[in-house]
């Protein structure tokens, strides 16, 4: 029996996890389950191997929670498996089975996306693993995968443990050629051949590592400091990745740290970080409002609330074609598909108080405003959409009755 004082803590970070507002982060929560792990104290890691049990049973992700949350236990699934937090090789056979079955799951599910999710976050760190990646390749709608899940999978599903072995013992450890055969359209294949060099595989594990750290202990003052050592990390090979992991596991989550996070590319400087910031950015939101969803919601403000920052605060146009913002605000269909544009396009026009070019009088800001000012007095329309449309206003000092004149 598992005493009830740990239980307590346990369920006190799941809890923390479970929280929609103030709650930690997926990223926090796996920091201080290393710690807990590592810790030289008997009740930490009785904490450690009851929290463990959890995240392993499979139940605990059938529960109805929101996608929000479920993409928070995501990305907490796909780290302790990158971590390598699950030292019982049966029990990592049990979660790999797992993350199998919910990317066999039908996309754009809830289960499909935890499952896509997980695989992002470990794919890397298990390349040995050809058995499993096989699997992967082998589920009927593997096509519909992310382009860079598909080029790993079909790389790393020729590299089986023992071939590695193999190849390193005969070749006297020079790098190993995985062959991978695909049927793939050709913008999506691997080449022919690719050289799986396992040395820089394992300096791009430990500098993804190091990175999270830095990410994770970064604070106003130590900008700069903490700008230099990632450009010392993170090398060509680590840009797009490092593009990836901002957006998706920190900006769309950490609407509080956007300026922390924006003065730290100011600070990298890197042309080529920020455009891939901007595309991922771009996608990212394409991919929520194409499938709105209740918790789609609150990633939306953010990454509006983030493209606002990149772009008009900066005097830079939006990444969409002009009229973007207010086409998809005149073609919602009904007040539902208005509760994720609305809030959306009024994150992103909160920058315009720091624009010259798109001033909130300037004429492409004020025909948005208009447009929201009308939605503003549509019969029955929400409270919680009036309440935005206001707050924006206020924050651009413009005077909404003027704009529904």
């Amino acid at each position: 029996m598992v005493p009830r004082h740990i239980k307590e803590e346990a369920h006190y970070y799941l809890e923390k996890v479970k929280s929609e507002s103030n709650g930690m982060s997926s990223n926090e929560f796996l920091d201080n389950l290393m710690y807990l792990n590592q810790s030289s104290i008997k009740q930490n890691k009785e904490v450690f191997s009851y929290l463990m049990d959890k995240l392993l049973d499979e139940r605990t992700y059938y529960i109805g929670y929101s996608r929000y949350i479920l993409m928070k236990y995501a990305n907490i699934y796909g780290g302790i498996i990158e971590y390598g937090l699950i030292p019982n090789p049966k029990d990592l056979s049990k979660a790999l089975n797992f993350v199998l079955v919910c990317l066999s799951s039908r996309p754009q599910s809830k289960l499909f996306d935890f499952g896509i999710r997980s695989l992002n976050r470990f794919h890397n760190s298990l390349k040995n693993r050809g058995e499993f990646f096989k699997n992967v390749a082998a589920i009927a709608h593997f096509e519909k995968f992310p382009s860079n899940l598909i080029a790993s999978i079909v790389e790393y599903r020729e590299c089986t443990t023992e071939r590695v072995k193999e190849e390193v013992t005969n070749s006297q450890q020079s790098p190993v050629i995985c062959t991978p055969t695909t049927t793939l359209d050709p913008d999506t294949r691997s080449v022919d051949q690719v050289k799986c060099d396992f040395e820089k595989l394992d300096r791009t594990a430990n500098g993804k590592n190091r990175i999270r750290s830095i990410i994770n202990n970064l604070y106003v003052n130590k900008i700069r400091e903490k700008s230099d050592e990632i450009k010392a990390i993170m090398g060509e090979e680590l840009v797009q990745w490092f593009a990836a992991y901002l957006v998706e596991y920190r900006i769309q989550f950490e609407f509080n740290l956007h300026s922390l996070y924006l003065d730290l590319l100011d600070q990298i400087g890197n042309e080529q970080l920020n455009v891939l910031i901007m595309e991922t950015t771009t996608k990212n939101i394409r991919s929520l409002l194409d499938n709105n969803t209740h918790n789609n919601k609150a990633l939306l403000k953010n990454l509006g609330h983030w493209l606002g920052l990149i772009t008009l605060a900066k005097n830079k146009p939006l990444p969409f074609d002009k009229g973007y913002l207010k086409s998809i605000i005149l073609k919602a269909s009904g007040v539902e598909e208005l509760m994720y544009t609305v809030p959306f396009v009024a994150k992103v026009l909160v920058s315009c108080a720091k624009s010259q070019t798109f001033a909130p009088k300037s004429p492409w800001t004020l025909s948005i405003l208009k447009t929201l000012a009308d939605v503003h007095k549509l019969p029955n329309i929400k409270l919680n959409l009036m309440f935005e449309v206001e707050v924006l206003c206020k924050s651009l000092n413009i005077h909404l009755e003027r704009l529904q004149n």
